[in-house]
């Protein structure tokens, strides 16, 4: 579990949104992410399984809902890969470019182009997922395996121009709580 600060770019009307919210996720089963705004209200409720997603946005009066099909104009299929399953797909191209290394997976649908090299704060991943002519793109600096205080990651999604810088303030290696991973649309008493 992870504490954030984030600020997003939105393209349309070239808005910042600065917030903050927390990053749950159990891989293989769950991730859940709540961001607010400065004025505490909330900007971004996702929750993403293997075969379930809900994703709301509460400023604009959004909500979806879908199952293992990702949708377009959503990035539920990066979430999956970067949260659930990282790194995740069958490796078909590597090669060594000095202190960096190139590698390029084949996962589902999507190819994954992956170069791993080193940052400020120690390693760098920089990921580009395609798939059906979408594009997602993640820079992502830390200084260890596991998220912690000071990591950096900066998301674009190349369709709409939409672009996420996130700051690790603080995470925890404890596991996240059932319910905090739970679908947001169950009932009381149902998984």
């Amino acid at each position: 579990m992870a504490s954030v600060r984030t600020s997003l770019r939105e393209p349309k009307t070239g808005r910042t949104v600065d917030g903050r919210g927390a990053v749950a996720v159990v891989p293989l089963q769950a991730m859940r992410m709540i961001l607010v705004g400065p004025a505490g209200a909330t900007l971004l409720d996702a929750w993403v399984t293997p075969t379930r997603w809900r994703v709301a946005v509460p400023p604009i009066e959004l909500v979806r809902v879908g199952g293992v099909q990702e949708p377009d104009d959503l990035p539920i299929g990066f979430w999956r890969w970067w949260f659930l399953t990282p790194l995740e797909g069958t490796l078909f191209a590597a090669a060594m470019m000095g202190d960096r290394s190139l590698l390029l997976l084949r996962e589902g649908d999507a190819t994954v182009e992956l170069v791993v090299g080193t940052c400020g704060a120690g390693q760098r991943v920089a990921a580009a997922r395609r798939v059906r002519g979408r594009t997602d793109r993640v820079d992502a600096c830390r200084a260890g395996a596991l998220p912690g205080a000071g990591d950096s990651v900066h998301y674009v999604d190349e369709a709409s121009g939409l672009e996420v810088d996130v700051v690790v303030e603080s995470a925890s290696e404890r596991s996240a709580s059932a319910a905090a991973l739970r679908d947001p649309d169950a009932h009381e008493g149902q998984p």
